[in-house]
């Protein structure tokens, strides 16, 4: 698709220091140097600041110098991870799942806002526009966040798909503004009439203009997607892959990893364990193979299951609605 060959493959690399954090360290194994790579869903020099955080906390407890980097767009982050220039990722569910179908990446942990493990995309507009239905925004102009994010892009076409929409056709002016703050400041500006996000994507800008709230109005939100993912390089030795997980999942429970999660993408913890109840299970559209079942444990109308590629099969199904060749896009 054309949106896709203009995704820019760059990656901004910028190192950091290394801190002490009170976790004990581990013998280093494998390669020399790690490098975390981060979506740039945010400010990049929001995203530089806390990734920067994280990344030396990883450095301490595994006895391993990490870099951290922020790739130019959604799409570079897959190509960093695949091309082995990045070895460990904080993806958004979709980059994850073109690096899952590209290279193998695996799955660590998972984000957790609002103690949830999913999140919804938000369509916005002016709210001097007069726009109060998706269907008002036929011919109008909108702003994408980048062709490989889940909330910035997929989930909301598919659900235009949905109403019978064809979302290359339905706007009279498309954009791709790169980040998720961009979307909400073009909106803002009058640049665009409207503009999809995470939910709510109008608080990473609040700060600088505290009106926002009044004039950038939402009025549609799409089915829960899987939270973002920690995911680790297929080539790294199972042994570091394990303790990459472990000490990642040990520093989302300390003071300054908690920070760091919160400043970064508003992050209240991390977990490999996915816990929903029955009536999530139906909302995420999940179906559960014998061998996934076999993995669960139920409480009550609660289910737990370890997290997993299984996960993300409606990344999976919204990319098949849409007429996107997984296999092809992630070549």
């Amino acid at each position: 698709m054309t949106r896709w060959s203009k995704a820019v493959l760059v990656l901004a690399v910028v190192a950091f220091a290394v801190t002490v954090v009170a976790l004990p360290p581990a013998p280093a194994a494998g390669p020399s140097k790690l490098v975390l790579v981060f979506v740039p869903s945010t400010q990049t020099e929001t995203v530089l600041f806390n990734g920067g955080q994280i990344a030396r906390m990883l450095s301490t407890v595994l006895g391993i110098p990490v870099e951290a980097v922020v790739s130019t767009s959604f799409v570079a982050a897959v190509e960093a991870m695949c091309a082995g220039r990045a070895d460990i990722g904080a993806l958004n569910p979709f980059s994850y799942v073109l690096a899952h179908e590209k290279c193998g990446v695996e799955v660590a942990a998972i984000s957790v806002r609002f103690g949830l493990p999913y999140y919804r995309a938000q369509i916005s507009v002016g709210a001097d526009t007069g726009i109060t239905k998706v269907e008002q925004l036929q011919g109008k102009r909108f702003a994408f966040v980048d062709p490989a994010s889940t909330s910035g892009y997929l989930f909301p076409a598919a659900m235009l798909k949905k109403l019978g929409y064809d979302p290359d056709k339905f706007f009279g002016q498309t954009v791709f503004a790169g980040s998720h703050p961009n979307v909400i400041l073009a909106i803002y500006r009058g640049q665009v009439d409207g503009g999809t996000t995470f939910e709510d994507a109008r608080t990473t800008v609040q700060r600088q203009f505290p009106d926002v709230l009044d004039k950038v109005k939402p009025i549609a939100w799409t089915d829960p997607i899987p939270n973002d993912t920690w995911t680790v390089s297929a080539t790294l030795p199972p042994d570091l892959k394990a303790k990459i997980k472990d000490r990642l999942l040990r520093i989302a429970q300390t003071t300054e990893g908690k920070d760091a999660l919160k400043g970064l993408y508003e992050i209240e913890g991390l977990t490999a364990m996915v816990e929903l109840t029955d009536a999530q299970v139906q909302q995420l559209g999940l179906q559960f193979t014998p061998d996934i079942a076999e993995r669960m444990t139920r409480k009550g109308n609660k289910v737990a299951i370890p997290v997993g590629d299984w996960y993300f099969q409606s990344i999976r199904d919204a990319a098949r609605l849409l007429g996107l060749d997984l296999q092809k896009l992630a070549r």
